[in-house]
């Protein structure tokens, strides 16, 4: 069964958004090799990135995230079991939001991290509402 890690974290003063596209390039590499998908947003230095994939690998990859120093206040609003992955096209989608976009996200990811998994056949409104985010912010993209 796959898993999913949802985590909000301050970009790095230091970090630009060139910066951000980089490491987005780079982890489409190593999340293809590691079985690992998922979708970052990004806006002046805010980041929201939802993980999916095997529970050690995104275990270890946060653990890399929390200790990389291009990231401040990472701190995980979900991390549970999933019955499917929804970003499964994507080793790292990215799309940078609005702030109005960020504020609503924001509003409806929990503080805290979830106290008890859902069961398998819950998905949790957060991803869906970022995988139906990303959907129509990529059909507006390619038309």
């Amino acid at each position: 069964m796959d898993y999913c890690i949802t985590y909000f974290s301050s970009a790095a003063e230091s970090t630009t958004e060139h910066d951000i596209v980089d490491i987005v390039e780079f982890s489409r590499i190593k999340n293809a090799r590691l079985n690992i998908t998922g979708v970052l947003l990004y806006i002046n230095g805010s980041i929201v990135q939802v993980l999916e994939g095997p529970q050690a690998a995104l275990e270890d990859l946060y653990k890399s995230i929390q200790a990389d120093v291009r990231h401040t206040n990472v701190r995980a609003v979900i991390s549970q079991p999933i019955s499917q992955r929804l970003f499964s096209h994507w080793y790292m989608g990215y799309e940078t939001l609005s702030v109005q976009q960020y504020e609503e996200v924001q509003n409806i990811i929990p503080v805290e991290p979830q106290a008890q998994p859902f069961s398998d056949d819950e998905q949790p409104v957060i991803v869906r509402m970022l995988k139906d985010f990303f959907d129509l912010n990529s059909r507006k993209a390619t038309h």
